[in-house]
């Protein structure tokens, strides 16, 4: 008897159940690796690749991650940005908030009509341009009561 144990054979397996490994096939997906074609290195982690190793062949494009789409770049639209920076502004400035004001309520409904211009998707700052037409009224709202507040205030004897 051999020290070697007897395990049962695999189903399908037409072998007799011994300890020899002789004419027996792995499960599948246990095979073994295959060597890399044409018989090159596999470079080793450390080692230097040779120039051009893993790169895509000319014509082909990465494929998008996950069965994502690839991302596409749509601008935005500056006459949206600089009308919510002046909106801000308008409310934060003191002496020249009445006049920033006005000058955002100008240029969000610019960017507004841009925007609604173009086909859809193809430009992004909705959003800001209509919180720049808010800010700007507030701001010019705001710094407007308080000017003339001091004015009639100051005009009383």
């Amino acid at each position: 008897m051999s020290d070697r144990p007897q395990y049962p054979s695999y189903p399908g397996d037409d072998s007799p159940a011994t300890g020899s490994d002789e004419g027996r096939q792995p499960p599948p997906g246990h095979e073994q690796p295959t060597p890399p074609p044409w018989g090159q290195q596999v470079p080793q982690y450390g080692q230097v690749q040779p120039p051009g190793y893993g790169q895509m062949p000319p014509g082909y494009a990465q494929p998008p991650l996950y069965g994502f789409p690839a991302p596409q770049y749509v601008p935005t639209s500056t006459k949206a940005v600089f009308s919510l920076v002046l909106g801000i502004a308008s409310i934060v400035l003191c002496l020249v908030g009445v006049l920033i004001g006005p000058a955002a309520i100008v240029l969000s409904v610019y960017a507004s009509k841009e925007i609604d211009a173009r086909p859809p998707g193809t430009m992004n700052g909705k959003g800001m341009a209509t919180a720049g037409l808010a800010t700007g009224i507030v701001g010019t709202t705001i710094w407007g009561l308080v000017f003339l507040l001091a004015f009639v205030g100051s005009a009383q004897p």
